[in-house]
């Protein structure tokens, strides 16, 4: 996810659904959740990152698989909802909505603003509906009111925050009145993915930024100890993806191969969605099969494991590029080496992190790999709320809770 900075905005909302079931607050329950944007599954060991070694051995270690495609706003939304994009219709970070005759892109405010995106019901919703208080902090789907509400404190997308002021904020709504305080928060940074999409996975500034994200939770960490809820609180700190190395003697221009006037949208990267004019798409498929370094699936056939495919909202022609390998559909070539995710999400680079720790964690426990959707079923159970409905796995939650 590239940068992209907005006007600083925090909307308070007391008061929860009409619907909230009374008397379910927990009262000594806390969920607090952050996300590191492209924390590769590897970037700990190559770093000195104290902090979060610390955690491991205080709670549970554990890979991360992201959901296809593996890219931050399906991922995210995905984490909050239980649900596979092809699920919950935020397909990609950026689509065509034929539904809508609409256009989702991650830079455009009115879209991801406009709760008509979003399917699913994410965990604050689901936490709030029944009388639970929660708090985002740039997680993807807070800003926008799915299914009419939101989360009791959120705050809209602002990359400029220093990361510290963002724990400062944390820490501060964990000491609002107990009426007002949140059991759940969810909170977002955006590196070490934006510098890995410039610099590599591999680069040495990746890992400086990894040990200053190690840094910004043991300041975290330090805060939250003098708290008297301390104890109650069960923190966990993920990514949403990892990240891989694409360099110029891979790159795909599709420009090359296929007519741009031949498709009515084209949402180029990796992976790439392709929407042909109905009489082009079995052509543009044929010729799509003998480019290299690319994989070309029709929509209906796109392989079962990415449980992917059915939402009207994905193009016909999926293009998805060989690790190594990132595509652009333009007049002129950008070939360059760079740093880029969306990837087969079962492919080891795209792997993410997971850590936890708190009163509901195991201690000291490795994990096996996981669909990161489960994260849902995991604060659901932790706050002892009713999921919404989900595609999780709630075998895989009991293995990393007492």
């Amino acid at each position: 996810m590239k940068k992209v900075i907005y006007p600083l905005l925090l909307i308070i909302v007391f008061g929860g659904f009409s619907s909230c079931k009374k008397n379910r607050i927990p009262k000594n329950k806390y969920v607090v959740v952050l996300s590191l944007d492209g924390f590769r599954y590897d970037y700990a060991s190559r770093g000195n990152t104290p902090t979060l070694d610390s955690l491991a051995k205080a709670g549970v270690q554990a890979g991360f698989r992201p959901v296809f495609p593996s890219n931050t706003f399906p991922n995210h939304y995905a984490m909050a909802t239980g649900l596979h994009p092809d699920h919950h219709g935020l397909v990609n970070n950026s689509f065509y909505a034929p539904d809508l005759d609409k256009i989702y892109t991650i830079s455009n405010r009115e879209a991801v603003e406009n709760p008509a995106f979003y399917g699913g019901e994410p965990i604050w919703n689901t936490a709030e509906r029944q009388g639970v208080k929660s708090a985002t902090y740039f997680w993807v789907g807070s800003e926008a009111a799915v299914g009419g509400h939101q989360a009791s404190i959120w705050k809209k997308y602002d990359g400029s925050v220093p990361y510290n002021a963002r724990v400062d904020s944390v820490i501060s709504w964990l000491q609002l009145p107990k009426e007002k305080r949140p059991h759940l928060i969810m909170w977002y940074i955006e590196e070490p993915d934006a510098i890995a999409h410039d610099e590599t996975p591999n680069s040495e500034k990746v890992i400086a930024k990894v040990e200053e994200l190690d840094q910004v939770l043991n300041y975290l960490f330090n805060r939250a100890r003098k708290l008297d809820i301390f104890k109650k609180i069960n923190f966990i700190v993920l990514s949403d993806h990892g990240m891989a190395t694409y360099t110029p003697d891979k790159y795909v221009n599709l420009y090359k191969y296929l007519p741009r006037d031949s498709f009515d949208y084209v949402f180029d990267g990796v992976p790439t969605y392709l929407y042909p004019k109905p009489t082009y798409t079995e052509t543009a498929y044929n010729i799509l099969k003998e480019v290299p370094n690319i994989s070309v699936y029709r929509k209906g056939e796109i392989p079962e494991k990415f449980v992917y495919g059915t939402h009207e909202r994905i193009g016909e022609l999926i293009v998805l590029p060989d690790i190594g390998t990132y595509v652009q559909f333009r007049e002129t070539d950008r070939a360059y080496t760079g740093g880029a995710h969306g990837y087969d999400n079962f492919a080891q680079e795209m792997e993410g992190v997971f850590y936890a720790a708190g009163p509901m964690f195991k201690k000291g426990y490795k994990g096996e790999t996981m669909q990161n959707l489960n994260l849902h079923l995991i604060i659901a159970t932790i706050l002892g709320i009713d999921p919404a409905p989900n595609d999780g796995d709630p075998l895989v939650v009991e293995k990393i809770l007492k």
